[in-house]
């Protein structure tokens, strides 16, 4: 399927969203209740994000196919559900490289190739690959408002 700008999908809170690149898969699930994520920052602080119901958990994966799916399936779970904080990374930390996987949170993400992955505490900026770059997710009361274009994505029971 493809998304065309300021698409509407719709996604329930027992769903999950995947946005489909050439080089790179999105993960998107609600939050699905009033919950705290903890963020751990590189200079030993914490910060803690409030999320309501609706709001989204973005997992950005740098790769495609069925294995790399199944870990954001994973991740998601383990955000929404085990309730695992988001580590920040320096800047220029060597970690940086071997991400696979970052997260963001919030109502409103926007999708930016530019930056360091792992390396951004704020929650409305997420690392992604080159052909989602530049996309914008925004929550809504039925699933989520994509303002960008997507050549690929499908929903799916998650939990």
């Amino acid at each position: 399927m493809s998304v065309r700008k300021f698409g509407s999908i719709r996604i329930g809170h027992n769903e999950i969203l995947f946005l489909i690149g050439d080089s790179g898969t999105l993960g998107i699930a609600k939050a699905s209740k009033n919950k705290e994520i903890f963020i751990g920052m590189p200079d030993n602080d914490e910060i803690i994000m409030f999320l309501e119901p609706e709001d989204l958990i973005v997992v950005s994966a740098f790769d495609t196919g069925a294995e790399i799916e199944e870990g954001i399936r994973c991740m998601l779970y383990l955000l929404r559900e085990v309730d695992s904080p988001i580590v920040v990374l320096p800047e220029n930390h060597p970690t940086s490289r071997r991400l696979k996987m970052v997260v963001a949170a919030g109502d409103h993400i926007r999708l930016d190739c530019d930056i360091t992955p792992g390396t951004h505490p704020e929650q409305d900026i997420l690392c992604a690959c080159q052909d989602l770059s530049g996309i914008e997710i925004t929550a809504s009361p039925e699933g989520v408002e994509i303002n960008g274009s997507v050549k690929k994505f499908k929903v799916e029971k998650f939990i």
